[in-house]
């Protein structure tokens, strides 16, 4: 043949370039691939300013008062098992970490009797604060962990129970299968748990920030203009960081499904929540109004009767805290799980960028 015919090949040292070159097009092409799938899930972008027609994504939910009574009806429906739970739930709590001090609060409220011209609305008020937060129960390290473990194995197990509940298994549930089958996934719970504090530090620091500035003084205490802005500034942090975890709440259901990872869980999580933040937002915010009537509802009652009867060693206060304790628990995990729900089963899609036509392809090229 002649040296016409015979293709030149490239010289030996440019294939080493070639292989390199080809090796960071192929990571570059799946960077822009990863980056299109990405904004085709979520359209929003952090600091820029979104369309409003980007941002619309409808729930397929009823509306606040509806809603919750159809958490209620589905805790109702279930009430014996729910009843069960409730007890033994409570029993290890009392275990663990014990029932309030019924000692301590039979003296708050004889020293409270005893001061003159204090009012019945600041006396009970300072009763039924002192109810809630759990008196003087003073627990060490080992019993704070083993609460944590609790929670965390108690909200397991609802969040079993409630699949099998809406899937249709109601009748046949037994509290023992959600206790031994339920807790399964409790290591990926533990690191989503991280993430959340994780992401409650910058509202921790803002409480610390305030205290450590009242403590000093330069903040005043009581019903002055700076404290009031300072309180008006918390609850704006509050609300924010609230908007911030409402995805991490979420990954805590979505992790317990079978082969879920933690860091998985965080992603789907935040793909169902995008363009309903605010709404979902809105909804854990209500969800706190059913219980804040629950407590006052029936703690009242309990302290009027402890102080009309000078209770001394019957723990009825105590006995009632943790009763209402568990029932929070029990709430909130089915709220929130029917809100899970119903995301999922909304088939609306977060509305992505503007495809180009057709024409301005042909155009271009």
């Amino acid at each position: 043949m002649s040296k016409k015919g015979k293709k030149k090949k490239p010289f030996v040292l440019f294939r080493p370039i070639f292989a390199v070159g080809r090796f960071f097009r192929d990571i570059w092409r799946r960077m822009v691939k990863r980056q299109r799938d990405f904004l085709s899930r979520r359209p929003h972008r952090s600091f820029y300013l979104t369309p409003p027609d980007k941002t619309r994504r409808a729930i397929g939910i009823r509306k606040y008062f509806a809603f919750s009574g159809e958490v209620w009806n589905l805790i109702w429906k279930n009430k014996r098992l729910f009843i069960k739970f409730i007890a033994l739930y409570a029993l290890l709590s009392t275990v663990i970490i014990g029932l309030m001090s019924q000692e301590n609060f039979a003296a708050l409220r004889n020293a409270l009797n005893e001061v003159p011209n204090l009012g019945f609305f600041n006396k009970y008020s300072t009763l039924l604060s002192n109810a809630m937060s759990g008196g003087s129960v003073t627990t060490d390290a080992g019993q704070q962990i083993l609460s944590a473990l609790l929670f965390l194995y108690g909200w397991l197990t609802l969040i079993w129970l409630l699949r099998r509940i809406v899937s249709g298994d109601g009748q046949k549930l037994k509290l023992r299968d959600g206790l031994y089958t339920g807790g399964a996934p409790v290591l990926g719970s533990v690191v989503i748990l991280i993430l959340i504090l994780i992401q409650l530090l910058p509202f921790a620091l803002m409480l610390l920030a305030y205290a450590s500035v009242t403590a000093v003084g330069w903040i005043n205490t009581g019903i002055q203009i700076e404290n009031m802005a300072a309180w008006c500034a918390l609850a704006v942090a509050a609300v924010m960081t609230l908007y911030w975890i409402c995805s991490s709440l979420i990954a805590l259901v979505i992790v317990t499904l079978p082969g879920m990872y933690p860091f998985r869980a965080m992603r789907a999580a935040g793909d169902l929540v995008i363009g309903r933040r605010l709404k979902l937002v809105l909804r854990l915010l209500f969800m706190m109004l059913p219980l804040i009537l629950m407590w006052l509802v029936i703690l009242i009652p309990a302290v009027l009767i402890d102080d009309w009867l000078k209770l001394t060693w019957q723990p009825l206060v105590p006995i009632t805290t943790l009763i209402l304790s568990t029932l929070t628990i029990v709430w909130c995990a089915t709220y929130i799980y029917l809100l899970y729900r119903k995301m999922v089963d909304d088939p609306t899609p977060p509305i992505g960028r503007p495809k180009k036509s057709t024409k301005t392809k042909a155009k271009r090229k």
